[in-house]
Formats: structure tokens, sequence, C-alpha cells
């Protein structure tokens, strides 16, 4: 079994995890190579794919991506906002071939970065598969973050309380309207939206680079779509949902403070959700929240979401004198939308090794 690296200029070896992507079910369009696409320059940041490839056929693949800053170098697999993912693979791998899919790459990506001076690397296990035990065997990780993402089983049969289902049939038959926005004017109309609602909540909105990205490189893919609400003319709440096959992640919803009393984003997300059915979607990904006791995480439990857990692996490549040298407000700014080391060592001490979120 082998692994190759290449670049977005690597129009053969592209095509083929292209290939094998689409052929994966359970992928995440995080994972994909268009994803790269998206967020490469943001950090910027250097896309390098890993295909694995088994006797001439391809059966998996790892998406990295190279941050190079003069405080040192980082490799990771979760870049930017939204990640999810690590390695994906065919259906149907036997679990001794699985153990080996994830030697191979990680091995592979180790090398990289240590070619690449990098003083450390992250990759994400995968929510949906419970694959913590591969990373921790190929890759004896200096440190384990544990967090969580809640989903919907769409097919599943649904458990939404009584109230749950009033409030929806109540947001119905407040005269709202949807359309999927097709027009930059739109887009920016909705970016408006977001970014003086996270404002108002003391949050930074996100760089608008990237919703333009996705309007741009995954729409037209037919691999994302912003889901307006409207009251009259004016929008009152926008999604945007990214996805692939079996898998639709809620990537933003921002809704007008104004109109919050009448939860336009609940017709948002009650629209999406069977969107997202006739799709054929399986997994509703909601994605984390800032904590089980907030009200971000109770409206998504209210969908009867449940709870998944995955985690960041990070191998340091350096003493970790040297990252606990810089401090965490130089992490923060220097690394600014990249993972570097749990936060949590800065208070609880670099010699553990296990933290969870919050």
């Amino acid at each position: 079994m082998q692994a190759s690296a290449f670049n977005l200029c690597n129009r053969v070896l592209r095509k083929r995890y292209d290939d094998l992507f689409e052929a994966a079910p359970n992928a995440f369009i995080q994972q994909s190579s268009d994803w790269a696409e998206v967020i490469g320059a943001l950090g910027p940041d250097e896309g390098i794919f890993l295909l694995c490839h088994d006797a001439g056929r391809d059966v998996a693949g790892l998406p990295l991506y190279l941050y190079e800053h003069p405080l040192g170098n980082l490799l990771t697999s979760v870049p930017q906002p939204g990640p999810m993912g690590g390695v994906f693979f065919k259906d149907g791998l036997s679990p001794k071939h699985t153990d080996a899919v994830y030697r191979t790459l990680i091995g592979a990506a180790l090398e990289i970065a240590r070619r690449r001076r990098c003083i450390a690397m992250t990759l994400i296990s995968n929510p949906l598969t419970d694959d913590l035990v591969f990373y921790k065997r190929h890759l004896s990780p200096t440190y384990v973050l544990e967090n969580y993402s809640q989903v919907i089983l769409l097919d599943k049969k649904e458990s939404r309380s009584h109230g749950h289902r009033n409030n929806v049939n109540k947001v119905r038959k407040a005269g709202y309207r949807m359309r999927f926005c097709e027009t930059a004017q739109e887009l920016e109309s909705w970016f408006s939206l977001h970014e003086e609602r996270h404002r108002a909540l003391g949050i930074e909105p996100l760089n608008p680079q990237i919703f333009k990205n996705f309007f741009e490189v995954l729409q037209p893919r037919q691999k994302a779509r912003l889901m307006l609400i409207y009251a009259g003319n004016r929008i009152v709440s926008g999604a945007w949902y990214i996805y692939h096959r079996n898998i639709m992640d809620v990537f933003m919803l921002s809704a007008d403070a104004g109109s919050c009393k009448t939860s336009p984003n609940f017709m948002n997300t009650d629209l999406s959700i069977a969107w997202a059915k006739d799709r054929g979607v399986k997994i509703y990904n909601w994605q984390s929240s800032p904590g089980r006791d907030s009200g971000v995480y109770s409206y998504k439990k209210q969908w009867g979401s449940l709870e998944k857990a995955y985690y960041f692996v990070t191998k340091l490549l350096c003493k970790p004198e040297r990252i606990a040298r810089l401090g965490l407000q130089t992490i923060k700014d220097a690394y600014a939308q990249h993972y570097l080391v749990p936060y949590a060592v800065f208070d609880q001490g670099f010699h553990n090794k296990y933290f969870k979120k919050g």
C-alpha cells in the first residue's frame, strides 16, 4: 500500500482523488479538492493531498494544508472555519485494510510535516466512523482534544416535541417565503445581515471571501446553496448549506435581529431538512456548538439531534517549551483560523495529553 502526494496542479492525480471522493457517500465536502479552492487563499494555505492506492486500486484519501509562518510551519487537515473529515475511504474495506490505510496515510503526512519543517501536525477524526483508535495507534499523538458535533439522522423516525411542532407550524403561517440565492447582490445582502448579527453578539464575522467562494466555486458544482427567507423584499434569515452525497453541513445560519421573535430561522431549518431529504441526504450535520448550556446547542437539540464526538489529534514536532514560550495570545494572533495545540495546555499544563472542549 502506498500514498501519493500532489497539489491541485497535478490534474491526473487530482482526477483520481476526485473520482474516489465522489464514490465515497459518507465523505464530507471539506475532504474534497474543491475545498482547497474555497479556503486556499484565506490562510494562505497550500493544499497537499494524499491518495492511498493498493495494487492499482485507489482506496483512500487525506487532505492536508500547509501554513507557513516565521514562528514555525504547521501541517493540518483542519484550517479555516468548519473543519470536518480527516481520512476518507471506499466502502467495504476490511478491518485489516482499514488499519493499513491509516498507517500509510499518517506515515506519509508525518514525512511531509518533517520535510516542510513543521512544528506540529494536527489531523481530525471522523464523527461518523469512530476512527480515533487508528490515529492513536499510528500517530502516537502528543495531544488529543475531544469535540462534538450534533447531527440529525434523516433516515430515522423524527423525535420532536409537540411544542416544537407547534412552533414550526406557527412560523409557516408568518408569511415568509423562501428562495435560494442566485445573485451576487443577494449574497452581499445576506452577508450584511450575518455581519450585523455577529457584531451585535460580540462575535467576529467570518471572512466574506469564504462565502463568495462558496457561491463561485461550490454552488456551480452543486456542493453548496444559500437558502434565504424573505419577509416581503427583505432577507430575515439565511443559511449556507454545504454538502456531498449522504452528508450536509449547516455551515452558517444567520437571522435578522429584528425578526428573531417570529423565528425565521425555524423556517430555514425546517425547509432545509425537507430539501436535504429530497436530495437523499442521510446526515444533517450542525457542526459544533459553543457549549451544552448554550442557546445554540438547545436550538439544535430540539430538532432531534444526537451528539457525535470527534477529535483534534496533534503531534508536536518540536519541544513543548517552544510552544509555551510563544504564549497563548501570540498563537491566537499568528495562527488565526488554524489549530496548533489545545489552548487549555496553557492553563492545565503541557504535560497533559487529553482535553475536552469547554
